[in-house]
């Protein structure tokens, strides 16, 4: 606890930034609620609970909601990890882990954040809780609370998947695409990406876009590759907006 407060204290220089010093603010808080939910007794949590502003953080990050708003998403997440919610708390580090969501790239602080909840978050992931399956997959791929490992990342992106977990699904079509723990395949990549596509996420709606537009993986159709564009950009998707600039689409 000593060492994590010293991880969050707030600044010393009065010239610091304001925003610079809510952040801190933020984030001490948030250790604070961590602090006292570890130390409570444990609640029987439902598996198919989920806080509704995760929920609607997740939605608006990636264009389910019709449009991609970043900054609505993080305010959100802030407001669901603001009582210590495992969940929460282990998104705050997949967003700090590379710097998503409008979050600067901090992988300490991502690491710190993981490793307070990873046990909470695995033991839901268990019990078939698929935002939880989602997470553990992200923990394993990105090194938070556990050891970096693909394969291990895949098998639990797939359990998310199978559930209908439009990231899981997002990230299967990567790493399907890129080969990374599972064989490389751009005919899974396109099915995979499809499916999240369909649900409104605007990074697949352009990849598959792309697929289309090269032939990989699916027949080559410069239409379906126009649709899928026109769906990402118009959620403010900004390479396929200029996807359809080149193509030279109204």
């Amino acid at each position: 606890m000593t060492v994590a407060l010293a991880f969050f204290s707030l600044p010393r220089s009065s010239g610091k930034s304001s925003s610079f010093f809510k952040r801190q603010v933020v984030d001490l808080a948030l250790l604070l609620a961590m602090a006292l939910v570890s130390c409570a007794t444990p609640a029987v949590v439902d598996p198919a609970a989920l806080d509704p502003a995760l929920v609607e953080a997740s939605r608006w990050y990636t264009g389910e909601t019709g449009t991609v708003d970043d900054v609505r998403a993080r305010s959100l997440l802030e407001r669901a990890a603001a009582d210590g919610d495992a969940l929460s708390v282990m998104w705050l580090a997949r967003v700090y882990s590379t710097g998503r969501m409008t979050y600067p790239a901090d992988k300490a602080r991502a690491e710190t954040l993981a490793a307070s909840v990873i046990s909470a978050v695995e033991q839901l992931a268990r019990q078939g809780q698929a935002e939880a399956e989602f997470l553990l997959g992200t923990a394993w791929a990105e090194g938070l609370g556990k050891p970096v490992d693909a394969a291990e990342a895949a098998f639990w992106y797939r359990r998310a998947a199978d559930r209908g977990h439009v990231l899981a699904q997002h990230n299967l079509g990567n790493i399907h695409f890129a080969g990374t723990g599972v064989v490389q395949d751009a005919a899974l990549a396109a099915q995979w990406w499809r499916l999240a596509a369909e649900a409104g996420d605007a990074i697949p709606q352009y990849r598959l876009g792309n697929l289309f537009e090269q032939g990989l993986g699916v027949s080559q159709d410069r239409e379906a590759a126009m649709r899928w564009y026109r769906n990402a950009a118009a959620r403010g998707n900004r390479d396929a907006a200029a996807a359809l600039l080149r193509l030279g689409a109204n």
